[in-house]
């Protein structure tokens, strides 16, 4: 009995485990543990984080509202990461707007298939609800620390960016932030 040797083929390819690529039907994904909370800025566009490991349909996209602000709005959407230099670039889904008159969970409906990589999920406001958040999360940031060396940066915040539909593409010149908001996702199906 002898040993076949192949030249440029692999027999035995080790297989990887990759931990992050496990996702369940039915449960929301996105950063936040909620376990602060924080009042928006009103006309402010955020775009927090949302590294996706494989293809997949989401059915909802929601905030969590600690604190409600009377007759305003919160529009969420998903913008892309088009060069993968950590920013947000191209919109691919305004979703609408949730009412964040009143303290809970809010969802949009939505069938939104995303291929592997890297998004944001976005939200501005026409107030100043309050969300959960994260502040600064203890797990590191792929985006880095921005410009100094402080805290990892999850969430790109452009000012007076106006309330409304959400721009396409995401407006230029955005801030690091280190906090997590409570924006989310929900996984229908995998590819």
């Amino acid at each position: 009995m002898g040993i076949e040797i192949h030249d440029g083929i692999e027999l035995w390819k080790p297989r990887i485990f990759d931990p992050r690529q496990v996702m369940v039907p039915g449960s929301f994904y996105g950063l936040c543990q909620g376990t602060n909370t924080a009042a928006l800025t009103a006309d402010q566009l955020y775009g927090q984080y949302f590294p996706l490991p494989r293809g997949a349909t989401f059915d909802r996209i929601g905030i969590d509202v600690h604190t409600g602000a009377a007759g305003k709005h919160v529009r969420l959407g998903i913008y892309r990461d088009d060069d993968l230099d950590g920013y947000p670039e191209s919109l691919v889904l305004d979703a609408g707007l949730v009412d964040v008159a009143t303290s809970g969970e809010k969802h949009i409906i939505i069938n939104q298939h995303l291929e592997a990589g890297l998004y944001f999920l976005a939200f501005i406001s026409d107030g100043a609800p309050t969300l959960w958040l994260t502040s600064t999360p203890a797990y590191p940031s792929p985006l880095g620390l921005g410009g100094t060396i402080a805290y990892p940066v999850f969430v790109y915040a452009k000012t007076a960016v106006g309330y409304g539909v959400l721009p396409d593409p995401f407006t230029a010149g955005g801030s690091g932030q280190n906090d997590a908001w409570s924006i989310a996702l929900r996984l229908f199906s995998l590819d």
